[in-house]
């Protein structure tokens, strides 16, 4: 197996089997990395084909390189804004510039969502287990609130109780969820997934 050096040596010498080295090494790490800015992957692909035939053809007059990887991920990035401000079909405004990793909205890769998305599950099974596990009224005052959106107020005349019981009871459900080992560091998650879904 041949070494980084060796790579970069045996690229900028012209060595065709070098070149297919580095391409079989890096081709999905650059893949996945450039997923993270675009989702098209006709457009990654298309970057990542035009970075290795621009590496092939300017192999004489490359630089010092010091990190294979690190100048692959820099240029195959650099290729994907240039092909995305060429792209007329993406209407990216004119004051596009592809230096800023900010004008290109980062996105995770196919993987990356579908993990989130069973971790988010897993959590949310976590949060509604440790609800059910609250006193009724506590419980009932945590799913007026917070899945029927209704107002301290509103949720007093449903329960029959004083202003300040209903608060009394959202404060003691916030402390035991608060509390509970199942959901330890979810409570905050729970807030944003119920009370602004």
């Amino acid at each position: 197996m041949k070494t980084e050096k060796d790579l970069i040596l045996g690229l900028k010498s012209g060595d065709r089997e070098a070149m297919s080295m580095i391409y079989d090494q890096f081709y999905e790490s650059l893949y996945f990395y450039l997923l993270k800015f675009s989702m098209q992957e006709d457009l990654v692909q298309n970057a990542i084909q035009d970075l290795f035939v621009d590496l092939w053809h300017s192999k004489k007059s490359l630089g010092e390189i010091r990190s294979l990887k690190g100048y692959l991920l820099v240029s195959a990035r650099r290729k994907l804004f240039q092909l995305v401000k060429s792209d007329q079909k993406l209407k990216i405004a004119d004051s596009f510039n592809p230096k800023e990793l900010t004008e290109i909205d980062f996105q995770y890769s196919r993987e990356d969502i579908l993990v989130e998305k069973e971790t988010n599950i897993l959590r949310k099974e976590s949060v509604l287990k440790a609800i059910n596990k609250l006193p009724s009224r506590q419980k009932e005052v945590i799913y007026l609130r917070y899945y029927e959106k209704l107002s301290v107020e509103e949720i007093s005349e449903i329960q029959g109780i004083a202003y300040q019981s209903v608060l009394n009871n959202l404060q003691r459900a916030f402390q035991s969820l608060r509390d509970n080992p199942l959901i330890i560091g979810l409570f905050e998650l729970f807030l944003l997934v119920f009370y602004y879904k």
